[in-house]
Formats: C-alpha cells, structure tokens, sequence
C-alpha cells in the first residue's frame, strides 16, 4: 500500500495573477515617480545638423528634461543663441543644445578681405573644413626647387564658407587681412596653395 503524501500542487492561476498584481503596482510606482519629477524645457537639435551647418529654426525644437539634470543646457528664451549661428561639431537629433556647440559665422570688418580657393585633394585636411576653422595659407615649394621653404602666405585666417565641388574638389572662401587676401589671391592662379589647419 502506497503511503506517501500526495505531491503539492501548484495552482497556475492564483501564481499567474500574483504576478500580474505586482508588475501592475510596480509600473503604477514608476509612472507615479515619472510624473512627480519635475521638468523643465530645453532647446534641442530636431534633425540631424552637421559641423559648418548654419542652424535655421527648423533644426530645433523643444525638450524636456529633469530640474535635477546638472547638464547645461538652454530654455526657449534663448532661440536666439543658436539660431543664424553655425555648428562647431556633428548635432545628432535629440541633442542638448549649448553655447558651447555654435559659433560665430566670420564677418568681414574694415581692412579685412576674402578670397576664394578651388581646392583638391590633399589641399585641405581629410577632416574637411567648415567655416570658423582657422587656417594659414601656404604656398608649397616648386617641383624644380625643391630645397625652397615653403611660403605662409597668409596666418591665421578664418574659413567663412565651403562648397563642394566635383571630384572631391572644395571651394573654400578664407577671410584674413586685405593685405594677405590680395597676396593669396595673387599667387592661386599658380597652384600650389595647402591649408593647414590651425588651433584658434
């Protein structure tokens, strides 16, 4: 005769809706938490902005984020910070936009010039170039002279614009000194001319 107690049995649904009660409650708990948090409104990148790109209002809108979240950051009053000015690096969509990621597009003051240069490969960094970066503008040596110095035609100058030309080729608008902008534009016409990135 077979005297073992009978096995303990698992009732499913009673285990199956205490399950149920608790991520319920749980998920009651966070949404509770999510919406005590206090939030305020932040200017964030709408669309994707790359370097160089001048920010149009179109490319932000309005975000959300915790009163806690110590990251800088700017509120709608500030539009005016960002918009007409040009982005410093790569925006990603969702970005917390601050002062920090734009700059100011070059104006051209008295006594200041632009000259344009038609560019190929291996004229410019690999980078690329975007307006505000600065660069010197130097003149190579001659292939039949090869023990000359290369020339720096013009220090310090500042990309205003970039266009893409065919095969790679860029139009790069430098603005410099008057003086250094006719020396540069003096000598394009012989090629030769490199830029070479600078720190500001």
């Amino acid at each position: 005769m077979d005297i073992r107690p009978p096995g303990r049995r698992v009732r499913v649904p009673e285990v199956a809706v205490g399950l149920l009660v608790t991520v319920v409650f749980a998920l009651g708990a966070v949404l509770w938490h999510l919406s005590t948090v206090e939030k305020d409104p932040a200017l964030v990148v709408a669309s994707n902005v790359e370097r160089g790109d001048v920010i149009e209002s179109i490319d932000v809108r309005i975000g959300y984020v915790s009163s806690d979240d110590p990251l800088a950051r700017l509120d709608s009053s500030q539009l005016d910070q960002v918009v007409g000015r040009v982005a410093s690096v790569d925006l990603a969509e969702g970005t917390l936009l601050t002062t920090s990621v734009v700059a100011d597009g070059p104006a051209v003051d008295a006594g200041d010039g632009v000259v344009g240069l038609a560019l190929d490969p291996g004229a410019y960094p690999a980078r690329g170039l975007a307006p505000g970066d600065r660069v010197n503008v130097v003149r190579t040596a001659d292939v039949a002279d090869l023990d000359a110095d290369p020339i720096v035609v013009a220090r310090n100058a500042s990309v205003s614009a970039v266009d893409e030309l065919a095969s790679d080729r860029l139009l790069v608008s430098v603005l410099t000194t008057e003086a250094d902008a006719e020396a540069v534009a003096a000598v394009a016409g012989a090629g030769g001319l490199r830029l070479v990135l600078v720190t500001p």
